[in-house]
């Protein structure tokens, strides 16, 4: 349950960031929207765990405010102002399971099954379609936009398996990774990376990016991806979200006119079933039969 609330709140995001660019508000924008109510509500919430978090390894903390924080958000909102949303909903989470199976594979030894290794494979010819698409077509700009939404996903693989090992909690985690984007927005800003015209856009767009990134995906979604890590696991968390995609592209289809051609909706579907494989939802079980 707390996957399917992700997965609607995940595909309303690569919508809001993809209306963005085509409203009155920057990126700089949309990322205080975003995670000045988080780190008000989950600051607070983790007030009294302070000390805790602080005696947490200093590298997990790092890869939950880069792979989940502002760095991660910088890197999606480019990518999708210059790629179709279908491309971000399913590189970003679609590519995840490949890169968190990677990472734990070659960091922490696990062992990965033949179900999970074909579903691994499926995804990265799913990839590969995509990119030759884009390659093919000769845009660069499109190019450019796969490169910047593989990076985030890169970024969010390793949020979800410093969550995992971390031992913070969902609201731990959210606290780590909200304060310190809103710490980080001022110096970007001073560097002139960010700019903000908050105080000038139409206040419908402002509710409207304010409702999905602020209250969806800044509080509700990072509460329960990382309640779902926590039960699932990161790897069947990440397989998971790579179904993403279909709901995001049935979204932006009407509301973007974005057209799904014949490439995009195979690599989709290379994607969703490489997903379904490695999150091992289904799985063969040895039954005994007893005779006499």
């Amino acid at each position: 349950m707390a996957m399917g609330v992700t997965l609607l709140i995940w595909a309303s995001f690569f919508i809001s960031l993809r209306a963005s660019s085509q409203s009155a508000l920057t990126i700089g924008d949309i990322a205080l929207l975003r995670f000045l109510p988080a780190a008000l509500v989950f600051g607070w919430l983790a007030l009294p765990k302070a000390k805790k978090i602080k005696q947490t390894p200093k590298r997990y903390l790092l890869a939950i405010a880069l792979g989940a924080g502002l760095p991660f958000l910088l890197l999606a909102a480019n990518g999708l102002r210059l790629a179709p949303v279908a491309d971000g909903a399913s590189l970003i989470p679609g590519i995840l399971p490949l890169f968190v199976t990677s990472i734990a594979a070659i960091c922490y030894r696990e062992r990965i099954s033949s179900m999970r290794k074909a579903g691994i494979m499926l995804i990265f010819f799913g990839i590969c379609l995509f990119l030759a698409t884009s390659l093919l077509s000769g845009s660069s700009q499109i190019a450019t936009g796969h490169a910047l939404l593989l990076m985030a996903s890169f970024s969010w693989a390793w949020f979800t398996i410093a969550m995992r090992v971390s031992g913070l909690t969902p609201i731990e985690g959210g606290a780590v990774l909200s304060l310190s984007a809103c710490t980080c927005l001022p110096v970007l800003y001073l560097l002139g990376l960010v700019d903000f015209n908050l105080l000038n856009a139409p206040s419908s767009e402002i509710a409207f990016h304010f409702i999905i990134q602020g209250i969806a995906a800044g509080l509700i979604a990072n509460f329960t991806f990382g309640y779902a890590i926590s039960r699932l696991g990161a790897e069947m968390s990440a397989a998971l979200g790579s179904f993403t995609p279909v709901l995001a592209a049935l979204i932006a289809v009407p509301m973007f006119a974005e057209s799904l051609n014949m490439n995009t909706v195979l690599a989709m579907m290379l994607i969703v079933l490489g997903a379904i494989s490695a999150s091992e939802i289904i799985t063969t079980k040895k039954v005994a039969i007893k005779v006499g």
